[in-house]
């Protein structure tokens, strides 16, 4: 049969999935399957020969996509190739997706136009760093709509484009995915995704960015300072909080649905670039910029808390304080559905909360944004306590801390139970972190006193053991992901334990009976089982392992 009938009879039947060739497979055309050289590659030729890979599996594809990005990574660095990570042996002599070749080949400087940071991952790559970070997303800060940064993400357009996420954004995401992958050949990469994220941040927040991509930048801020939050580089991850809120201010993001003068108009007024970003676009993006607000927020909070810092970082509820009118947030399908009335104002969103005794049921992330805000002022007021107060001043202090008291308490009881959520695993991992705020603001508020305070002593150890149990509640799933500041109120919450057991040691020894002698043994038995929660918590989390290893030195010293 001449080669001519041969390639009339492959293209009159259909082929099995995955023997196409690889040219055809990559420009995603329809191939006869003709060897040695398919019809599509004979009549339009290609940079590459016509080849095929019939026993390539999807899992060696992505192997070989990831050695791929590594060897450019390498070659971007100065390197010779991939370091950790020799390669798949059925790699083909292919040309990269970043230009030049790949599987040994060295590019040329003018192959390309700009360096990695300007030019993405490949599509298969992108999709596998998306399905690493979007499960948790929410856990780490992300406050915009998942599935349309999903789909924009992937759109076939460049970097840059306004149709897509920013490249700063893009860049965190794509850092978070390999964070996340638990990939080596990944994880080796991590540092360059980093400094490239960096880069693009800088580069958004100091040139005139597209007016859509507004938004971009202060979510791209919150991740990146999650990230460093979590990988215990402190003073990095609050100079991006702060960033974040200081874009947050700048936007007036603080005054969304304000009733006061002067304030953003309400969605469908025609608004002034040169004061506010561009109105949004439906209720959805509006939605975007309120958990936007909330979810800088929250950050600023969880790191003042973990850092022992509350009395003097700068934070959005010291700057804004009373002017934020801003709703509390809803769920994205709460905006998707219209739950947030279009005539709806707002003023003093967080005086409101603090002073109005009302419990309504409300949205996991408005419960999460209230336990972060209760605990920031428990932490703020605690730090104010000193037993040398003058007269005026403690009478002033004992106002203040009785109602916040009694608003903690108030708050707490009117959560709702974790196990109620448990079908939606990214729900109660959220209501886990409420819970656990919640009962923190309890020990911040009570700390203090109780050195000398046997009811707040008391109250502390309730909200120690309370922490301990809900962070340790098996049945909200993976824990790989969770928000760094699970260490600081497991730690905060171990150390009420600590404390307790020593106040119990010494009033035994000078003849002292407290109600805490005879249960020492429980005690030591909560303090095993919340260090070896944390433990659960602090696999692939620099930070939390730290935490860790401080509070094992702590209990040896006991």
């Amino acid at each position: 049969m001449s080669s001519d009938n041969s390639n009339k009879k492959h293209r009159g039947q259909p082929l099995r999935r995955g023997k196409a060739c690889l040219n055809c497979r990559h420009l995603k055309i329809k191939c006869d399957g003709a060897r040695p050289i398919c019809g599509q590659c004979q009549r339009v030729p290609k940079d590459d020969a016509c080849e095929f890979s019939d026993t390539m599996s999807r899992t060696q594809e992505l192997e070989n996509t990831v050695y791929r990005l590594q060897s450019r990574i390498d070659e971007l660095q100065g390197g010779p190739g991939p370091s950790n990570y020799a390669g798949p042996s059925h790699l083909p002599t292919r040309r990269s997706p970043f230009g030049g070749s790949s599987a040994g080949s060295q590019s040329s400087p003018s192959s390309e136009n700009s360096t990695f940071g300007f030019q993405e991952p490949p599509i298969p790559m992108i999709k596998m760093l998306l399905q690493s970070f979007l499960p948790h997303a929410t856990q780490l800060g992300f406050f915009l709509h998942p599935a349309r940064f999903h789909d924009s993400a992937l759109l076939p357009l460049p970097s840059g484009d306004v149709r897509r996420p920013s490249p700063a954004l893009l860049s965190v995401v794509y850092l978070w995915g390999v964070h996340l992958s638990q990939s080596q050949p990944l994880l080796s990469s991590e540092p360059v995704f980093l400094k490239r994220a960096q880069q693009h941040i800088s580069t958004e927040i100091s040139a005139d960015s597209h007016p859509t991509h507004f938004l971009h930048t202060i979510q791209a801020q919150v991740l990146l300072s999650t990230y460093l939050f979590r990988n215990k580089h402190f003073l990095e991850a609050e100079f991006y909080a702060s960033g974040a809120a200081t874009l947050t201010l700048g936007y007036q993001l603080h005054k969304i649905r304000s009733a006061r003068p002067g304030s953003p108009p309400l969605l469908g007024v025609p608004v002034s670039l040169e004061v506010y970003p561009p109105r949004p676009a439906d209720m959805v993006a509006e939605g975007e910029r309120i958990r936007g607000f909330w979810a800088v927020t929250c950050l600023q909070s969880n790191l003042n808390i973990a850092l022992n810092s509350a009395s003097s970082a700068f934070c959005i509820l010291e700057s804004a304080g009373a002017d934020i009118d801003t709703p509390w947030p809803l769920e994205i399908a709460d905006y998707e559905a219209g739950l947030l009335s279009p005539g709806y104002l707002g003023q003093e969103s967080i005086g409101h909360f603090l002073t109005d005794d009302v419990q309504s049921a409300s949205p996991i992330c408005m419960l999460h944004a209230k336990a972060s805000v209760l605990l920031y002022r428990a932490a703020r007021l605690g730090a104010k306590y000193s037993p040398n107060l003058q007269p005026q001043e403690r009478a002033a202090y004992i106002s203040s801390y009785t109602w916040l008291d009694r608003r903690i308490t108030q708050f707490w009881q009117a959560l709702p139970p974790v196990y109620a959520f448990y079908a939606d695993g990214a729900a109660a991992r959220t209501l886990v972190l409420a819970h656990a705020l919640t009962a923190a603001a309890a020990i911040k508020l009570h700390c203090s006193p109780a050195a000398a305070d046997p009811q707040a002593q008391a109250k502390c150890l309730f909200g120690a053991r309370r922490v301990l149990e809900v962070l340790g509640d098996a049945s909200v799933g993976d824990r790989a992901a969770a928000h760094p500041v699970v260490g600081a109120l497991g730690t905060i919450a171990c150390g009420v334990l600590i404390d307790t057991v020593r106040r119990a040691r010494a009033a035994w020894a000078s003849g002292i009976r407290t109600p805490y002698a005879a249960e020492e043994g429980a005690l030591l038995a909560d303090l095993q089982g919340g260090m070896a929660t944390i433990a659960t918590y602090a696999v692939g989390s620099p930070l939390i392992d730290y935490q860790l290893q401080k509070l094992r030195q702590r209990c040896e010293t006991m």
